[in-house]
């Protein structure tokens, strides 16, 4: 990877190259030059400076989607910090363990999260809280961290004149893992990840300037990090929003004639169910990451007139899997492709040895280009350790490769559930719990069982004007699934706790509130054909 790849110094060339042109829409801010992107950068820079960052330190913000978060980051860049960027929907013990794994004195925020960060502050190590959108001054009570209040707009300029300094091996920023199965880890990010996973983006689409990149998605996610870095490299411009807005999806994407977006599963199944309506082909979206690949791709394809491709990757490795729009059909349903250029994958057992073709195992990783994967979690050196094991990055997700050599996703590793001796894929039950009616979202997940292993729960929640009856639901699921996949336990709910950023669905509380009293349980219900024993 070149130097002047990294987003730093292609928005100090493009600053002066093309200063007219647009580079950042943000949706409800308004729409910024790449000029006056290096300016207010420059002036995020300074402020920080003023407030005594040195270059190497860590600046810890709960910052969301918006301009101010491009700012910050950029204005990190042209010091020599790095932007620590944390979930501003964490809270209480979530929240202090992000800032004390942040190792950041200074806590850039808006003052809409000055509650939330006051009442867990004390011990982390932040000193500093600073306010970039007030300067009226604010009370931090008892909390021995000061506040600050002031505004970046008004500071004199810091950091690089010329062009910065910065290359594939430092660190763009550190991103928390989502926290799906716990505490979440503080992941380094280097330039030449960041890179490499826009690269693979772009892989399928047809290279030429002017591209628009729609990405609704949080600042604190590897992909709402993607997008300005895809803008500089195409180059074209990134479209943003602060969180995914089914309403609003399409009014974005035909305002600002988007050419590119990414879908997660929960948004694409948004769209999916949605009535349709005369102008569905009417839009600019020339081709749409699903990731993962659902059974509704193929509905999504004919009805919109996009093409899809799909990936599989973490934050802490960027794209290793990729599949090309001709394989990303629904029959491929649970397909990540191959391994993208540069990188290798293999699948192996609890020891780490290779498991026979066919057979399911851990997907473990590497890369040919340095600095292409995380060189580890900071503070957290035994987790590091762990998943940097035999010269293989261990994503801790079981797969399959079929005959062809394509990866097939079958669940995480500490999602599978284990029943009587018996492995259950949750992926898998949950696709079968979708092809019921009156389903629009599902989680299966293993609860203590007082025989041995664990018994299965799901929790489903039911579509508009729908009612979902769980004996006539396990009914419906004794001829789809292997009868010791059967649920025994059957929670209704409105919803599914998710994480904000992705949508996905946060298993470990599901786990910890377990079987509540209002769970249906089969073995102890009126006997229907559920009443069977499995």
């Amino acid at each position: 990877m070149q130097p002047q790849q990294t987003l730093p110094r292609l928005l100090y060339q493009h600053a002066h190259e093309r200063p007219d042109e647009v580079a950042l829409v943000s949706i409800g801010q308004g729409e910024r030059t790449w000029s006056e992107i290096w300016d207010m950068s420059r002036r995020w820079a300074g402020w920080l400076e003023q407030r005594g960052v040195k270059c190497g330190d860590r600046v810890a913000a709960l910052m969301p989607q918006s301009l101010e978060a491009a700012y910050l980051w950029m204005g990190c860049c042209l010091i020599g910090a790095v932007d620590v960027s944390i979930n501003t929907q964490f809270r209480g013990e979530w929240l202090r363990h992000a800032l004390a794994t942040s190792h950041a004195k200074i806590l850039v925020i808006p003052r809409r999260y000055l509650e939330q960060v006051l009442e867990v502050v004390d011990g982390t190590g932040i000193e500093t809280i600073c306010l970039h959108d007030t300067t009226e001054p604010v009370s931090s009570g008892d909390v021995k961290a000061r506040v600050i209040t002031s505004s970046p707009a008004e500071a004199e300029p810091g950091g690089s004149v010329g062009e910065p300094e910065v290359g594939p091996n430092d660190l763009a920023c550190i991103l928390y893992t989502s926290g799906t199965t716990g505490a979440s880890k503080a992941v380094q990010i280097p330039w030449a990840l960041i890179h490499h996973t826009s690269e693979t983006y772009l892989r399928f689409l047809k290279r030429r300037e002017g591209h628009v990149f729609y990405f609704p998605y949080s600042a604190y996610h590897l992909a709402g990090r993607i997008a300005f870095h895809l803008a500089a490299i195409s180059p074209g411009r990134a479209v943003i929003r602060e969180q995914f807005s089914t309403s609003s999806f399409w009014d974005d994407v035909r305002t600002h004639r988007c050419t590119w977006t990414l879908l997660f599963g929960a948004p694409a199944r948004f769209l999916a169910s949605q009535p349709p309506a005369p102008n569905d082909r009417d839009h600019s979206l020339e081709l749409v990451l699903i990731n993962p690949l659902l059974p509704e791709t193929d509905v999504l394809r004919s009805r919109y007139g996009f093409q899809t491709f799909t990936t599989y990757g973490m934050t802490e490795t960027g794209i290793t899997l990729n599949a090309p729009p001709e394989h990303a059909v629904s029959k491929n349903t649970g397909c990540c492709g191959r391994p993208v250029p540069g990188f290798e994958a293999m699948l192996v057992d609890e020891n780490d040895m290779p498991v026979p073709p066919g057979a399911q195992g851990e997907l473990v990783v590497r890369s040919s280009d340095p600095w292409t994967i995380t060189p580890g979690y900071q503070g957290a050196p035994e987790a590091t350790a762990k998943a940097w094991r035999n010269g293989w990055w261990h994503t801790g997700d079981v797969f399959r490769q079929d005959e062809e050599g394509w990866y097939h996703f079958v669940d995480r590793t500490k999602d599978m559930i284990r029943r009587r001796g018996e492995n259950i894929s949750s992926v898998e039950l949950e696709n079968a719990v979708l092809s019921h009616p009156a389903v629009a979202e599902v989680a299966a997940i293993g609860v203590p069982s007082d025989l041995s292993d664990e018994e299965v729960l799901v929790a489903v929640v039911p579509k508009a004007k729908a009612t979902i009856d769980p004996a006539e639901l396990v009914a419906f699921l004794q001829d789809r699934v292997p009868r010791f996949a059967v649920p025994r336990f059957v929670r209704v709910a409105d919803s599914l706790p998710r994480t904000p950023e992705t949508a996905r669905v946060q298993r470990h509380q599901l786990r910890a509130e377990g079987v509540t009293p209002q769970t249906w349980d089969r073995t102890v219900a009126t006997p229907l054909r559920t009443a069977t024993a499995r």
